[in-house]
């Protein structure tokens, strides 16, 4: 199979970049190059030392009893590696994993908004105009209040308007004095 050439005009259709660079081969070789290889290859291999005619002998020597005593020696590294770290450096590669880490900061930033969420101040105003007894009769809630209450509060504004501070040493005596109701009515 005969290789089939473009002609110019068919590679300047097909592609217009590659028609345009120079039909010569951008490389070159040195002069009588593949002349004098042999003898360059010859000369680095006659360069390179006869391992068999030398010197068998092992020039590197070990301290006598070395490997002997190379894992007490070791072991006493570890010890020592392990008695200079203090608990403050512990702590801090601790908390420096990734896990911990992230854990960490998130209870760190609950903690401050929940610190300053429940320490904010609020400030609540009391209404300028009060609930008319037209406006109470009216209301909803009026039929969910015990009367108990009503008494209570009617006695406490009553109280209030009057000046008067309410005695309860009496009703204190008696429940100090563990002291039946039942027994003063009898004697009454």
């Amino acid at each position: 199979m005969t290789p089939e050439y473009l002609s110019d005009d068919e590679l300047e259709k097909l592609a217009p970049g590659l028609s345009k660079l120079k039909k010569e081969n951008p490389f070159r070789v040195p002069d009588n190059y593949f002349d004098s290889l042999a003898d360059n290859i010859q000369q680095k291999i006659n360069a390179l030392p006869d391992l068999e005619r030398m010197n068998k002998e092992n020039p590197f020597s070990v301290p006598e009893g070395y490997f002997n005593s190379l894992p007490t020696v070791i072991q006493q590294r570890i010890v020592t590696e392990k008695n200079r770290k203090t608990v403050f450096g512990e702590w801090i590669a601790i908390l420096l994993r990734p896990r911990v880490t992230f854990a960490t900061v998130a209870v760190l930033v609950l903690l401050v908004f929940g610190v300053k969420y429940l320490t904010r101040t609020t400030v609540v105003n009391a209404p300028d105009n009060f609930l008319s007894c037209d406006d109470l009769k009216n209301s909803s809630y009026l039929i969910d209040m015990d009367e108990s209450i009503l008494v209570d509060a009617l006695e406490t504004e009553q109280n209030k308007n009057s000046g008067v501070k309410e005695d309860n040493s009496m009703e204190q005596y008696l429940m100090d004095n563990d002291i039946d109701i039942s027994q003063l009515e009898k004697r009454l």
